[in-house]
This record gives C-alpha cells, structure tokens and sequence, in this order.
C-alpha cells in the first residue's frame, strides 16, 4: 500500500466519523419536530375533549354537530400561516392548503383535521430538514474532495438539485417522506376515532400515539442517515470522473465496529472502477443506515494530476479550479 492510500484512508476515517456526528445532530434537531408534533396532538385532544366531552364522555350524537365559523377559522388560518411563513416543497404545501377550508363540518371532522394539519406540518418541516441537510452534505464532501487535490468546485444548482433527488432503490426518499406522513395521519386520527367515541378520557390513549412515534423517529433518522449516503457518493464519483478521468479507480471503505454489516465487510477495501460505481451494489450505500465510504484508488497521483489538469475545467454541471 502507498503512502498516498493510507493518506486517502486516513482522510476518510475522519470524514466519516465527522458525518456520524453531523447525522445525530441534526437527528436531534428531526427528533425535536416530532416531540413538538407530539406536544401539539396532545394539546388538540384535550382541548377539544374539555370544550365537547360531557361527564360521561364525548357521545356520538356530540361528535356529529357542526362545529361553528369561529372554530373552522381558526383552523383555516393556521394552515395559511403554516403555508406562509416556510419555504416548503410544492408537495408540502400542497398538503397543508387542503386543511384552508371553509366548509361547516361535524366537531368528529374537525379534531381530524385539526391532527392532520398538524401531523401534515411536522412532516412538512421534516421534509425541509431533510433537503437542507442533504445539500450541505453534498458542498461539504466536494469541498473536502477538492481540499485533497488542492482545486476549488462548484457545482450548478440544476445539478445539486438532480443529484438529492435522484431515487434511491426506484424511489425518491421524499415521496418515501410523505408515505410516511400518510401513514402516521392516519394512525392518529383512527386512534382519536376510535377512542374518543368510545368515550375514552384523552389520557388514556394520549401515551399511545406518543409511542407510536416512535416508528416515525428511527424511519426519519434511517432515511437521513442512508440518503446522505447516497447524495455524498455522487459527490465523489462526480469529483472522481471530473479530476482523476473516467478510468479512476476507487476503494470501498466500510466503517468498521459492531454495528457493521457483512455486506459492507465483504466490500472493504475493495477496489473498483470509477465508470462502474453503483449504489447499493458497489459503493454506499449498501443498505439502510449504511455509514461506509469512498476513497480514491491511486498511486503518486498529485504531480501526474496538475501537470494534466492546469486551470479550469468543467464536467457535468462542475466546474474544478485547480489551485
């Protein structure tokens, strides 16, 4: 092994354990939108129980008045201010316009909305997390690939854009956002359903949804940990083509403790050619939560490179300055 390999491996280690401690904290920042989505659910349900529920519970006939126009107002106006004060995908707010309505429906309507609005927002600012954090993941591993070589990148925002959103396994990881979202809509609105008609007291089934999110904590933090896997890959291989030729190679490097997988065992330290890069097959990610990398496979390469390279150059949406 070259000295220049144990540098590029060197690089890496600590590439990768600055990316795990980047992931959990803005894990962290993920975690504290559902706790506050948690906290606003739990707030709407009593509520509501306090200004409807009899002595004896919430009965059906109760649950079936209209509400009046002050309730749907208010209502209608938090979707506008949600809409309003965030830049949100078209998706997002796409969603969180269908709860600006001004229809006169039964109170059973209304907590249901009320929970979807808020569910709907949560996932909304998820969403916008994720997109966020991606993109600077992508700037942070072409600057630090361009801090290897000495060469400064940048990289048009059309292709910034194309790279976060290309699928991942035939799907594109915010649809698998909003299947999420869907998914937890519904769960809690049956649980408010079912149980309040019930006449069950909030308390009682409050704690239920809490731990039910649970789920939508460790699916969140998986798909941020995997996508930006997959985002930084791209970033490489880009890099890898743009400085190094399209007959580079590169070498896999998995992130090795307890927690890692045989398949990315299997791959380590493997080399393989920069024109068959894929994800999933032979570069990262190789599964969900996947934490593995990639470094360059060369020799002597920094003379051969500048005398090759001098200037500025561009390669698909990248243009390379080399200092």
């Amino acid at each position: 092994m070259t000295n220049s390999q144990e540098y590029w491996r060197k690089r890496a280690e600590e590439a990768m354990r600055q990316e795990a401690k980047s992931d959990n904290e803005v894990a962290k920042e993920m975690q504290s939108i559902i706790d506050v989505m948690n906290d606003e659910i739990s707030d709407a349900i009593h509520a509501f129980y306090a200004k409807y529920a009899k002595s004896e519970g919430l009965t059906f006939e109760d649950a079936k008045k209209k509400i009046d126009r002050t309730d749907i107002r208010k209502l209608e106006n938090k979707a506008k201010q949600y809409v309003k004060n965030k830049d949100f995908s078209d998706k997002a707010n796409a969603e969180l316009k269908q709860y600006n309505t001004k229809m006169y429906v039964s109170r059973e309507r209304m907590i249901q909305m009320q929970l979807g609005l808020l569910v709907t927002y949560a996932y909304a600012q998820l969403e916008s997390q994720m997109y966020n954090y991606m993109e600077s993941a992508l700037y942070r591993e072409m600057q630090r690939q361009a801090g290897l070589i000495g060469a400064t990148v940048q990289i048009t925002q059309e292709k910034l854009q194309a790279v976060i959103n290309t699928p991942f396994e035939n799907v594109e990881w915010s649809k698998r956002i909003w299947r999420d979202m869907e998914h937890t809509r519904q769960t809690v609105q049956k649980a408010v359903k079912h149980n309040l008609l019930r006449g069950r007291h909030p308390k009682e089934f409050v704690s239920e949804i809490r731990k039910q999110s649970k789920a939508t904590s460790y699916q969140a933090k998986r798909l941020l940990i995997t996508e930006t896997a997959r985002v930084q890959t791209e970033a490489q291989r880009l890099n890898y083509i743009a400085t190094l030729g399209e007959n580079a190679e590169y070498e896999f490097l998995a992130f090795l403790d307890d927690r890692t997988t045989q398949i990315c065992r299997k791959h380590n330290k493997n080399v393989y050619k920069v024109a068959d890069m894929q994800v999933g097959v032979n570069a990262p990610p190789m599964h969900p939560n996947c934490r593995s990398f990639t470094v360059p496979h060369v020799g002597d390469w920094r003379e051969t490179f500048f005398k090759k390279r001098e200037g500025k150059y561009n390669f698909d949406g990248i243009e390379i300055e080399v200092d």
